[in-house]
Formats: C-alpha cells, sequence, structure tokens
C-alpha cells in the first residue's frame, strides 16, 4: 500500500536497521494510518468525547471529557510510532539482546497497548482490566486490522503474549499483571514479559507523553524514565538542551548546532521537541563549554550566510544611490575578506545594462562639451561596475582615509588626467566624481568585453595594501554580542544555569521607544530586551515601512525597526528560501509553522525534515483528480505522489528550506500564489494546515506572520490554527482551530468545494482561485446550487450532461456541504422525494433529454407560477394534475410505467396514474412551495434554475441506482 508517512521513514531509516523495524514501517504502518490517524490518543475534542462517553453510559463523561481535551493533542498513530520508534531505539544499550520473537512482541505489543482509545474513539466500550477474554478479543480483531498476519505470520500464537504485554504497558493503576489469568503463555522465558519488555514499552510510552526537555528535570516522569533506564540496565542519564524561544530557521540553526557539538561528549538525542532536544549522556557525562558553544554556533550561522553574502544574493540592496551594505553583512566578514568579495556583490547586483547610471551621473557634473561627447561613448555598465565599486568601499571602509583617492587613481592609471578634488564632486549625497573616473579608465581599455577581472585586481592590491597600512577601522560586531547575550538569556542546558530574560533590558528598550524624543525604532515583529534598528531592505523580507501608517494625529511619526535577532532571522530565511529582500510580501505568503505533537523520535524528526525539504508544490487539481478516481476516500490521500516535481501549477513552496544535515525541529515553510487576492492566497495553506496533521500526525500554524506565534506545541491544545484565514474557510463553517477529530469534516469540506470550482470555473492552466468566494458563496446559500454549478462546468466543457460518475460525484458533494445543515438536508431530500414521485407515473432514458426528464417537474412549477394568488392548495393541485395528465396524453405509452402495464383493465390504470400525479403535485404545492419557498412566488421563480438541475442529478441518480440493483440481482 502507497503511504507517504511509510515511504518517508523507509527513505530515512539508516541502511544497518533491523529488519523487523523496516517490516513493521512498512507493512503496519500504513494499516495504522488508516486506523489510528483520527483516534486522539490526548486532547481531543471535548464535545465528541463527551458525545462517545454518554453513549456508553458514563457517569463522569462531563468531567473526563474536559480532563481528556484540556490536553494538546496527539493522534493516536504518532504516539503508537513515536513510542515503539523510542524504545527501539533503547535496544543497542541493553545488556542481554533481544531476541526476534522478542522484538515481534516488543511492535506488537506497544502497538496495542491504548486499545481502549481505540475502543472510546468509535464509540465503542473499552474491556475492563480484569476482562481478559474480552481483552484478547479486541487485540484480536485490531491485529487484523492492522495486517498484523502479514508482518509476523505467528502473530496469533502468541496472541496472550501481546494483550499481556498491551494491558501492562503501564506501572500503574489499570493493569492486570497476573501471568495466571492469560492463556498460557509460549514464549520460552516468561520473565523476559516483565524486563526487559514491560520496561522498554513503559519508556517509550512515557516519552511520548513529555512536552517539554525540561521536564525530565522538573515532572515526576523524567524520575520515572530513569527508574526505567535501571531497571534495564542501561547505564546512562538524562539530559537536556532547551532554548526558550521559536523563531523559525535561526532558533533551528542553534538547536542544529547545540546537537552537533554534544556529539563530541556522547550525547546522543533521543527525543526531539520544538524547543530542545532529550539526550542519552554516559554516566559521568561532561557539560559543553557555554564560551565554545556560543562561538560555534556564531560559527555556523555565519558560514551559513557568508557563502550566500559573498556572491551578493543577500546583505545587500541597490537603489538611486548606490550599493548600500547590510550591517550584519560587515559584522560577518573581516573588512579586508569583504573587499575581495565586492567584485562578485558588484556584478551580481548592478545589471542595468540598458538603462546605465553613468550618462546620468555625468550630466551633472561640470564637463566640458568636448569631455562630455567623449565620455558619453564609454559610459556604458562597464563604467557603473567600476564606479560603484570605487564609491562603496570608499564609503564602507576608507571614508577617513585621504590617500584612498590618490591610491586608487595611481591604480587605475589615471592620476594624470583627473585631480583628487575632481572625484570627490558629489549631488544629492552621492560621489558622482567617480563615474567620471570610471568613464575614463573604461575609455582607456574600450576593448574589454568586462570589467570584471580588473575589479578582481583592484580588490586584492587594495586589500592588501589597507592591511599592511592599518587603514581599516576597528572592526567590530554588535549583532555577535546581541546573539551571544541571546543564547546566554535564552539557551538552557541541564544543571547549568542560565541568565533569565532580563526584564530591566526589556523596560530600557520600551522607554526609549516610547519617549517623544527618542530615535529608536521599535521592533515591527515582536517586542523584547533587544534594542531595535533601522529596517534596511537589504534584511526585511517585507517592504520596510509596511506596518508605519497607523500615526497618531499631531504627533511624531512611527518609525518601525528590527531587533539584530531578528534580522540574523530574516537574512537566514533569505539564505535558506531563495526569497528577495523587500519583496517576498508582494507574493502574498502564508507561513506553515510545523510542530511536533509533543515530541519526535529520530527517526520521525528525519522524516519529516525529508518532507519539508522536498516537496515541491501542492498541486490541488491532481489532488482533487486523484481523491475523486479512488472514491472520495480521504486515505487516498496518503498514496498520493506529494514529492514528485510538476511544473503546471502555479503555487510552490520555497526551493529549500533546511541544510541536509539539520532536522526541523519546528520546521517553517511558507506558501506564494501569482494572485492578489486573500482568498488566493490561503487557499493552498488551508488545504495544507489540515491535510499535515492528517497524514503525518504534526500541528500546524498557518499565519501570514514573519515569526511564529507560539514556542512549542504546548502553548495551543489544537492541532490546527489558521491565523487570518481568508473568508471562504468561515463560509464554509470551518473553525479557525480544528482537533483531530475535526479533520475529516473539514478536509471532505474543502476537497468538495475545490473540486466544485475546478470542475464549474477553472479553465485550462488557470484555476480561477479568485472566483473561489463565488463558489462558495452560491453552495452555502442554496445547496442546489452545487447542480447549477454542476451543469455551468457541463456547458462551459461543452457536454450535455454528466457521466454516470459525475452524477454520483456531484450528489456526494451536494449531501457532503449539506452536512450538518437541516435546511440544506431537507431540500435535497424534497428534491428526492418529487423524482422519486413522478418516476411512479413517468419515466424516460437516463440519457435523454434535461427536457425531457424534468417534464412533469416543469409544469408543475408552470402551474403554480402562472395561477392567481388567491388560489387555495387544493385549486393548484388539481389545476396541475390536470395540465400533468395533459402532457402525458401526448407521450408515448412506454414513457409512463402505470398505463403499460396490461395487466390491470385500463380504468384502473387511469386512476392509480392520476393518483399518483396526485401525489406528486401535492408535494410540489406543500412542501416544494409552501414550505421551501415559504409560498412566495418571486422566491421560486429565482429557484426555479436551481430545483430542475438538482431534479435532473436526483433522476438521472436514481435511473443508475435501479439499473445497478437489477444488475446485481440478475447476477
Amino acid at each position: 500500500m502507497l503511504s507517504l508517512l511509510k515511504n518517508l521513514l523507509l527513505e530515512t531509516l539508516p541502511e544497518d536497521t533491523e529488519p523487523i523495524l523496516r517490516s513493521y514501517v512498512e507493512i503496519v504502518v500504513p494499516a495504522m494510518e488508516k486506523e489510528f490517524a483520527l483516534i486522539s490518543a490526548l486532547g481531543g475534542s471535548e464535545d465528541l468525547h463527551f458525545k462517545n462517553l454518554t453513549q456508553l453510559g458514563d457517569r463522569h463523561a462531563k468531567e473526563k471529557a474536559q480532563r481528556w481535551s484540556n490536553r494538546a493533542d496527539q493522534s493516536l498513530l504518532v504516539h503508537v510510532l513515536n513510542a515503539l520508534l523510542t524504545a527501539w531505539n533503547l535496544l543497542p544499550y541493553l545488556h542481554q539482546p533481544l531476541s526476534d520473537l522478542e522484538k515481534y512482541l516488543l511492535c506488537l505489543g506497544l502497538t496495542l497497548h491504548d486499545y481502549n482509545k481505540y475502543c472510546i474513539g468509535g464509540g465503542e466500550e473499552s474491556p475492563h482490566a480484569s476482562d481478559v477474554e474480552a481483552i484478547l478479543i479486541i487485540c484480536q480483531e485490531l491485529g487484523e486490522k492492522l495486517n498484523f498476519q502479514s508482518f509476523w505470520p505467528d502473530w496469533k500464537k502468541y496472541l496472550s503474549e501481546i494483550a499481556y504485554l498491551a494491558q501492562n504497558t503501564q506501572f500503574k493503576a489499570g493493569t492486570n499483571m497476573i501471568s495466571a489469568n492469560y492463556p498460557p503463555f509460549k514464549i520460552p522465558d516468561h520473565r523476559r514479559l516483565q524486563s526487559p519488555l514491560r520496561h522498554l514499552l513503559a519508556f517509550g510510552d512515557l516519552a511520548v507523553h513529555l512536552q517539554d526537555p525540561a521536564q525530565i528535570e522538573t515532572e515526576t516522569s523524567g524520575d520515572r524514565l530513569r527508574e526505567h533506564l535501571r531497571a534495564l540496565h542501561i547505564r546512562k542519564q538524562l539530559v537536556y538542551h532547551r532554548l526558550r524561544d521559536t523563531l523559525g530557521i535561526l532558533t533551528n540553526v542553534i538547536h542544529n548546532a547545540t546537537m552537533l557539538f554534544t556529539q563530541e561528549l556522547e550525547w546522543k538525542p533521543i527525543l526531539f521537541f520544538a524547543q530542545g532536544v532529550v539526550y542519552l549522556a554516559p554516566p559521568n557525562y561532561q557539560f559543553p563549554d557555554i564560551s565554545q558553544l556560543q562561538e560555534f554556533i556564531w560559527q555556523l550561522i555565519s558560514e551559513r550566510l557568508g557563502g550566500e553574502m559573498s556572491t551578493g544574493r543577500i546583505g545587500f540592496k541597490r537603489d538611486g544611490k548606490g550599493l548600500k551594505v547590510a550591517p550584519q553583512t560587515l559584522e560577518l566578514f573581516s573588512y579586508a575578506q569583504l573587499i575581495k568579495y565586492l567584485p562578485d556583490v558588484i556584478i551580481a547586483n548592478v545589471a542595468n545594462a540598458k538603462n546605465p547610471a553613468t550618462p546620468k551621473r555625468l550630466e551633472k557634473l561640470p564637463l566640458t562639451d568636448d569631455e562630455h561627447k567623449f565620455l558619453k561613448k564609454y559610459s556604458d555598465l562597464r563604467a557603473d561596475h567600476l564606479a560603484e565599486f570605487i564609491i562603496l568601499a570608499q564609503r564602507e571602509f576608507f571614508n577617513n582615509v585621504p590617500e584612498y583617492i590618490s591610491w586608487m587613481l595611481e591604480a587605475l592609471e589615471l592620476s594624470s588626467k583627473i585631480t583628487p578634488e575632481q572625484t570627490q564632486e558629489q549631488s544629492g549625497g552621492v560621489n558622482y566624481g567617480w563615474y567620471r573616473v570610471a568613464a575614463y579608465y573604461v575609455a582607456s581599455h574600450a576593448t574589454l568585453d568586462s570589467i570584471h577581472n580588473k575589479l578582481i585586481q583592484i580588490a586584492e592590491n587594495l586589500s592588501t595594501w589597507a592591511e599592511e597600512n592599518h587603514l581599516f577601522p576597528q572592526h567590530q560586531s554588535p549583532t555577535r554580542e546581541v546573539f551571544y547575550s541571546y543564547l546566554s538569556q535564552y539557551l538552557e542546558i541541564k544543571s547549568l544555569t542560565s541568565q533569565q530574560p532580563s526584564f530591566t533590558d526589556e523596560l530600557t528598550a520600551y522607554t526609549l521607544a516610547k519617549t517623544k524624543a527618542a530615535k529608536q525604532p521599535i521592533c515591527s515583529l515582536r517586542s523584547g530586551e533587544y534594542l531595535s534598528e533601522d529596517q534596511m531592505d537589504s534584511v526585511v523580507l517585507f517592504k520596510p515601512q509596511q506596518y508605519s501608517n497607523k500615526n497618531p494625529l499631531g504627533g511624531r511619526k512611527i518609525k518601525r525597526g528590527i531587533s539584530k535577532i531578528l534580522s540574523l532571522e530574516m537574512l537566514l530565511r533569505q539564505a535558506c528560501w531563495s526569497a528577495v529582500a523587500g519583496k517576498l510580501e508582494e507574493q502574498n505568503p502564508i507561513f506553515l509553522y510545523i510542530f511536533p505533537a509533543y515530541i519526535y523520535s529520530p527517526q520521525m524528526a528525519a522524516a519529516i525534515r525529508t518532507f519539508t525539504d522536498e516537496i515541491k508544490g501542492v498541486y490541488l487539481k491532481k489532488i482533487c483528480q486523484h481523491w475523486l478516481q479512488e472514491g472520495m476516500d480521504l486515505n487516498s490521500l496518503r498514496s498520493f505522489p506529494w514529492l514528485e516535481i510538476q511544473e503546471d501549477e502555479a503555487a510552490q513552496f520555497a526551493d529549500k528550506k533546511y541544510h541536509s544535515a539539520d532536522l526541523p525541529f519546528m520546521a517553517t515553510v511558507y506558501t506564494t500564489t501569482r494572485g492578489n487576492t486573500v482568498t488566493e492566497a490561503w487557499i493552498e495553506p488551508a488545504f495544507l494546515a489540515v491535510t499535515l496533521p492528517f497524514l503525518l500526525g504534526v500541528k500546524v500554524v498557518a499565519t501570514s506572520s514573519f515569526i511564529p506565534l507560539y514556542n512549542s506545541d504546548e502553548e495551543f491544545l489544537q492541532s490546527v490554527l489558521l491565523d487570518g484565514v481568508a473568508n471562504f474557510w468561515h463560509l464554509l463553517h470551518l473553525p479557525s482551530s480544528l482537533r483531530i477529530q475535526d479533520f475529516s469534516f473539514a478536509l471532505k469540506r474543502l476537497l468538495t468545494t475545490y473540486s466544485l470550482h475546478l470542475s464549474s470555473r477553472g479553465v485550462k492552466g488557470d484555476p480561477r482561485w479568485q472566483d473561489l468566494i463565488k463558489t462558495v458563496r452560491q453552495t452555502i446559500t442554496d445547496i442546489l446550487n452545487v447542480f447549477a454549478l454542476a451543469n455551468q462546468g457541463l456547458r462551459k466543457d461543452k457536454r450535455d450532461h454528466a457521466s454516470l460518475e459525475e452524477v454520483y460525484q456531484y450528489w456526494q458533494f451536494a449531501e457532503l456541504l449539506a452536512q450538518g445543515n437541516k435546511t440544506m438536508e431537507d431540500k435535497l431530500k424534497v428534491t428526492q422525494k418529487l423524482v422519486n414521485e413522478y418516476r411512479q407515473f413517468y419515466q424516460v432514458g437516463v440519457n435523454d433529454s434535461s427536457h425531457a426528464i424534468l417534464l412533469p417537474l416543469t409544469k408543475a412549477l408552470e402551474v403554480i407560477l402562472s395561477t392567481p394568488e388567491n388560489w387555495d392548495d387544493q385549486e393548484l393541485i388539481d389545476q396541475g394534475s390536470g395540465l400533468i395528465q395533459a402532457a402525458l396524453e401526448r407521450q408515448d405509452v412506454y414513457k409512463r410505467p402505470l398505463i403499460k402495464d396490461k395487466t390491470i383493465d385500463y380504468t384502473t390504470r387511469q386512476i392509480q396514474e392520476l393518483e399518483a400525479i396526485q401525489t406528486f403535485m401535492t408535494t410540489c404545492v406543500k412542501e416544494l412551495f409552501g414550505q421551501m419557498c415559504k409560498g412566495d412566488r418571486a422566491l421560486l421563480q429565482e429557484s426555479r434554475n436551481r430545483i430542475k438541475a438538482g431534479a435532473e442529478f436526483a433522476y438521472r441518480r436514481l435511473c443508475l441506482q435501479e439499473k445497478t440493483h437489477k444488475e446485481e440481482t440478475n447476477s
């Protein structure tokens, strides 16, 4: 069976992985996805818990439902899978290895250890711990559903052992540990069930309840985990690191750098959280040196950014006054290094070959006519490159070094043609004199195709000259100092003291920003204890002053800034996402912050990394087609080829999210759209926000905010949060926060709406998502619009009527969208009832025209709409019945099922037909007109086409059902 989660795990498991575990992932995991993905192991919907417990007669249903729902969500799928993988990761440390039989028992016992949650989630009563026979039955039934037979053909022989382990995973109330209560065990040594198997199961089950790395020190669960390690004779200590902040890529780099650093100390990561890691460390473990760790993390960040900055991709911005350097760029490199990088930076950023700046600059200089005419011939991109290099180097490194001017003129061999004073002629704050120098140099070397090699030579010589003469200003890195302070306050390692976030610093920053005389800008992304600096175009991904348009009347203009920590985050996103500074916001990005549901095992963390790295886009049209082809089964989404590269959709993920060695503690991805509307921006992320928790068991926050709303999944209980979602979501009556049990309803409504929209309004190459809001409004206004939209799609495709498969699909669309709305459900019932009633006396072929199919309904509507308003119901029924009967007299007899039955005398047949017509007409008058349209002829007229469209689809569907029934009966 194809499965996204299975494929991700198999792809990332090490080559030396035990065959039993690999077989478990390949065979059992896909079955678990189907059975466990929508069952809550922790958290879940209070209403659904209360409903299930009430049905089971639980006297404490309300209290239990509240208690359960007050925990954060975790599906039974990831609960079992992470618990098993965590327990499995302890096997290499056991003093006595497990046999193959014991490994199978470990897998299946832990798989079934929460059978009671599965039962309650399905609305069934769970057997009591003392009812061993019922427990065995549940385990056997569930084992058959989960494909245990293919995984381990002998599993039923050991059903007693499996049930024993499942029932006694936890070392507390609710266990039944007396082996005599179970059928005889087949395992050679019964003591192995108690130790090591029960302790392995308990360790895994306890671990997946943790929500914060520090809980191994602050909660009793940490003591219990250590007790199980001692019982297993595993001489390891539990240690952790935690970051009390979650920003995105920056915090992930910190986590990954810390893990890499602690490898030298033989710390082995076993549990991953959004905010840190729990490790197994040697008995006499050493702590990392904090100063060395800080330097190591800074070095990794510098390398990550340095490669992109050295090419000019990030950290630089060009405007009307030339190329500007971000403060972080100046701080990451030594000045000598940066000068050597400038040629590549200049070539990458100064690319205005069709409209060079040099001619415009020369016009503002006091040149003679002959000189201007001469230089104009050589005022091309080469001159721009050279001039901007010289100006940038002077402004950033040699502003107070008079010798720089003479040195540059000598390097260009122009000392005899241009004086130092002429190089410094300025206008509007730009040193235009250097453009004259550049134009003269190009004129002297007119055969040069490119100035790049010359720039490299000048940069090398300039760097050497400045170092030898000690001309560079003292290099400082305020960003590094702030970053070290950030690590000191936010990075916590077990038993090592870290500074608490400084309230005094935060208050000082706030006070400085709020005073009237303050020049310090306020960080536009978040408050904090770190002072902000101006938002440079080369740093932020949004428009620098995008959020500064709300100024108080008569007050000073608000100027937004950004803290140095968040500047690093923005630069890392540019480096990893290939996002253009200052322009990402134009693409209406929606960020998906993907949290683990409590924890990731190392294998699950690697699988999520693979997914976030390799997914190339979301192909909603293909997804909808796949879902329809698979009978509208949500589990079919698991077999969709999510990671294949396809280029026919506009919406795309970022090209790259993480370095290949990094693990995403809180994965951060984003979607963009070519459209300009909020609706278009949210089409893709709204679907993904629900689909990813369903497929992978993660938790997702979707928002347009550039920073996460939460630091960990512990801070929000739901599985899905949509912050500022477009209006179509609310019109579909979907909440902005979803629990596990809400996935099915939300996904079906979304897929139905998307499919209906694509078939009715989408055209080849353009899904027209901007019109989705129209589709949604139509369907929520009147459910019969589903069929009107279906007919619109048929006309668009130049077809007369829907195929047999489409008839069923559109009716299912209507039923799904009407679910939970009594008015809509009643409309579908009345429509179906009308068709059932007139088919008693009038039948045509399923492939006949719409006019032929709808003849009785058309006549009935004509009567109701054309007769005087003072007629009572009976008069309408009689008038309509007569008109319909007269119309039938003009039809072929084979269309009149009651008349063509010659086993009954003709008079009787006529009476039966008239009675059937009157029954149909009564429904039209009383239910269709009187109840659905509230006796309002204007409303009936306005709804006329929708009613007829619904009736046509109902008619064809009934014909197909009858045909299928006859075929099944005959066969």
